[in-house]
């Protein structure tokens, strides 16, 4: 595929490296100047005071935000104006004189004027700009060329920046170099003196502001105090804590007091509803009385046990013992109601201390709540007041410490190496261009003639062709060469040159035919394309002509009544012929006419112009083609192209064998596959596939089974 294509891969190869080496020598020498810059970590503790502005960090971050501080426009801008740049017409494009050399002009960009170039890409129309805002564009214009010949970067895991700046001048790249280092000192100390100052102010306004505030916070706990009662001492306070603690304890046992007098009651009252009565309360509440009066009753009721046995139940002894402990039970219950009513007083004069000890321990209560929350607010007041005076304190003590760091200010990096003058230009490398313009080129090369191969969409062999279809190859017919075709007709090209590969395919193709018809039956033979310009007709004339110079009695028809050629070809007239037999103005033997050379006889297509397709589809063009196969043993049909044309399928049904034609790389496979289907739809029997106007040379390189042939083996043939 290469070699097939190297004519293409060549010229892209010489154009690619032609204009990149010309480019290359054309290109102005750039020099590179390097300065480095180290961040320094390392602090020189002269007082030891917090400073305002921390030092750098030395992360990667940190190195990266100093980078970026050194590609910024601002920066850059401070560079232009210490270089005074905008005088300089290396990075003013305004200063520098117009551009007239031959180089200029091959650009066809440069000789479209602005105005055309604007209206055709549809931009808007310039803005009318003042002086001051040209000046500015002029400006920002410069700085931007300064940041595009600026490379800043870190060097590797160190702490170390390189600033690279790049320059036609030599000397002008490491001056550049060396200030962009050394305004980035001072742009250091110049910011962390703006921030002393920044701070300063601040703690100057800070500081008034803290002392109003600290002075309110006094005046406030002063007037609280007044206003509360508050001496400021807490003996006040404990007293009264310990007065409520005795006075709570005390009211605690009034309270228990109370609440047993109350159980004792409630005790006593069930009692006394019981069936015992007053003799269980006597023990219960313990009462000597009761108690005694209690043994009195037992010894009673023992008598009277004694006097039930004895007498009877009306006996008087019996009777007046009843009596006696009916009074004694009588004395008792006296006794118990007297007890009862002693508890209820009890637990009223209980409930009476109570209720009083509550109301004074309510009232301390509320006095020791009242105080504390006037010592809480009081505290709340001197804090306040404590913290105003120590910010204040802390602020005076900063604005001293600030104020003394204003003349002992250092930057946080050093310039560790400063820029030299370079002696040999970093760019351009001519070498490594023209050897990437050299690869880049033929890579275009070789893609441009993997796309010219992949878009090829004609078949280049027979095999490709029968392997798609299934129909067999009948061979290839090279080309006539250019010379040949200008000194007379293709058609005679075979009979000129009988030794010639032209020659010699028509022999192949008479070869292969007769292989296929061995007994000689299928005498009628149609040659027929997809479209016109495949050599069909050159290739039938040069068939039936090789044919009847064999000796064999060969017949041919011009059966394309549209584009009528055949004749001209062979040197004969178009008077009369086809149109005029099938129209029966003259009969077959009238029209039929003999070439001086081979003794050929033709048919011409004849003068006629009526509707060719119900012509050829008639009747007497179907007895013509039968009459002509008995009487010739070759009947060759030169027939329109199928798809062109209605007729090359009504003839493809009369005709014993058709040669379809296609010619070589140009005829699209789709077409030639579309043409082939409408032969085999129409009837016709397809001998083979011939593939015409064959280029012998570029065929051979290919990798078919046929690329050697013809071109292989020229020394057979005499072209």
């Amino acid at each position: 595929m290469l070699l097939r294509h190297k004519l293409l891969i060549g010229t892209a190869i010489l154009l690619g490296t032609g204009i990149a080496t010309v480019a290359a020598m054309r290109m102005t020498p750039i020099y590179t100047a390097e300065a480095l810059v180290m961040l320094d970590n390392r602090q020189n503790t002269i007082v030891d005071f917090q400073q305002v502005m921390s030092g750098l960090s030395t992360e990667l971050g940190s190195m990266q935000s100093e980078v970026a501080v050194l590609k910024s426009p601002a920066f850059a801008e401070k560079v232009v104006d210490k270089l005074a740049l905008m005088n300089d017409p290396e990075f003013n494009a305004s200063l520098r004189p117009p551009e007239t050399d031959w180089f200029y002009y091959l650009n066809p960009r440069n000789l479209i004027p602005d105005s055309v170039m604007g209206a055709v890409s549809g931009a808007a129309p310039a803005v009318e700009l003042s002086e001051q805002e040209k000046a500015a564009n002029q400006k920002t214009g410069v700085v931007n060329t300064v940041l595009n010949n600026l490379a800043v970067r870190p060097q590797g895991r160190s702490y170390v920046i390189a600033i690279n700046f790049d320059s036609e001048d030599p000397r002008k790249a490491a001056l550049v170099a060396n200030t962009i280092a050394e305004l980035y000192l001072v742009d250091q100390l110049d910011e962390k003196f703006k921030a002393t100052q920044r701070a300063t102010a601040w703690l100057e306004e800070r500081i008034s502001e803290l002392r109003a505030d600290a002075k309110a916070a006094g005046d406030a706990v002063e007037t609280y105090r007044a206003q509360s009662g508050l001496t400021g001492t807490s003996g006040e306070n404990t007293v009264l804590s310990q007065q409520l603690g005795e006075l709570n304890t005390n009211y605690m046992l009034a309270r228990t007091a109370r609440e047993e007098a109350e159980a004792k009651q409630r005790e006593v009252a069930s009692l006394s509803n019981s069936a015992r009565g007053a003799g269980v309360i006597g023990d219960v509440m313990g009462s000597p009385l009761i108690q005694a009066l209690r043994q009195q009753e037992v010894t009673l009721q023992r008598q009277i046990a004694d006097a039930a046995n004895r007498y009877g139940p009306r006996h008087p002894t019996l009777v007046s013992l009843q009596k006696e402990l009916g009074d004694l039970q009588s004395q008792m219950r006296i006794e118990a109601g007297k007890i009862v009513q002693n508890l209820s007083n009890e637990v009223e004069v209980a409930r009476a201390r109570e209720g009083a000890l509550k109301a004074s321990l309510d009232q301390l209560s509320a006095q020791r709540d009242t105080q504390q929350a006037a010592a809480v607010n009081l505290r709340t007041l001197e804090r306040e007041a404590e913290t105003a005076q120590t910010m204040l304190q802390a602020m005076l003590t900063r604005f001293q410490e600030v104020t003394s760091q204003t003349d002992i200010q250092e930057a946080d990096a050093r310039i560790a190496s400063a820029a030299s003058i370079p002696l040999q230009p970093s760019a351009p490398d001519k070498k490594m261009i023209v050897l990437l313009a050299l690869l880049a080129s033929a890579t275009l090369g070789v893609l441009l003639a993997i796309l010219r191969e992949r878009f090829e969409g004609g078949y280049r062999s027979p095999h490709q062709f029968e392997s798609a279809t299934g129909v067999r190859g009948l061979g290839l017919v090279p080309t006539i060469p250019q010379m040949s075709r200008l000194r007379g007709s293709p058609a005679a090209y075979a009979l000129d040159k009988p030794l010639s590969a032209f020659a010699e395919s028509m022999q192949n193709l008479r070869t292969s035919l007769l292989l296929a018809n061995p007994d000689g039956r299928q005498k009628v033979i149609l040659f027929t394309s997809s479209v016109p310009g495949e050599g069909k007709s050159t290739i039938a004339a040069s068939f039936a002509r090789v044919c009847a110079n064999a000796g064999q009695k060969t017949i041919i028809l011009d059966c394309d009544m549209r584009r009528k050629g055949l004749h001209g070809m062979l040197g004969l007239d178009n008077k009369r012929g086809l149109y005029e037999v099938l129209s029966g103005e003259a009969a077959p033997s009238e029209v039929i006419q003999t070439d001086p050379r081979t003794g050929l006889h033709v048919i011409a297509s004849g003068s006629g112009s009526s509707l060719p397709q119900d012509m050829l589809g008639s009747s007497r063009m179907h007895q013509l083609i039968s009459r002509l196969a008995l009487e010739y043993d070759r009947v060759i049909i030169d027939s329109p192209p199928v798809l062109a044309v209605s007729e090359g399928k009504l003839l493809a049904a009369l005709a014993d064998q058709t040669v379809f034609i296609v010619r070589w790389g140009k005829t699209n496979r789709e077409t030639a596959m579309a043409g082939l289907k409408e032969i085999v739809e129409a009837g016709g029997e397809v001998v083979g596939v011939l593939l015409s106007q064959v280029d012998i040379r570029r065929h051979a390189q290919y990798e078919f089974p046929d690329s050697g042939r013809y071109h292989g083996y020229r020394r057979y043939y005499a072209n």
